[in-house]
């Protein structure tokens, strides 16, 4: 089996900085969930306890399967989705009344839409699709 190229191990480090983000929030929303009940809540879902540890779960789970490099597309498909989700009922800043809580809310979810983005870049290094293998498909359609 040959080594790792330098590129390689770039992948690796990627991942496993994207990852942690994920694997600690998900630990801090498992043993303390804090006020994410209450966004859930808000938001009129059912079961908002449960709904707040599942989401944890999924992004921990996500979080390691693209951290260990095991199953980094099955892994950046699941904290895409968790993310959106999760950036939306918990980073709803268009719902603020308070300035301050507004402007918060408004960097979490830019800061949230960018790890999104690194996610989904990531899914699809993973998957095998580069950028001009994208633009040879565009150039099909």
């Amino acid at each position: 089996m040959p080594s790792p190229s330098t590129a390689d191990r770039a992948v690796i480090v990627g991942r496993f900085l994207l990852s942690v983000p994920f694997i600690v929030g998900a630990g801090q929303a498992l043993t303390a969930p804090g006020p994410l009940p209450e966004f859930a809540r808000r938001s009129g879902l059912p079961r908002p306890e449960l709904l707040t540890r599942a989401a944890a779960g999924a992004m921990l789970a996500g979080g390691l399967a693209v951290g260990t490099s095991i199953a980094p597309v099955a892994g950046g498909v699941v904290l895409a989705g968790s993310l959106a989700s999760t950036t939306l009922i918990v980073h709803s800043f268009w719902r603020d009344t308070d300035v301050f809580a507004k402007a918060q809310h408004r960097r979490a979810f830019i800061s949230n839409c960018g790890l999104l983005g690194g996610v989904i870049a990531m899914t699809a290094q993973a998957y095998g699709l580069r950028v001009d293998r994208a633009r040879q498909l565009s150039a099909i359609r």
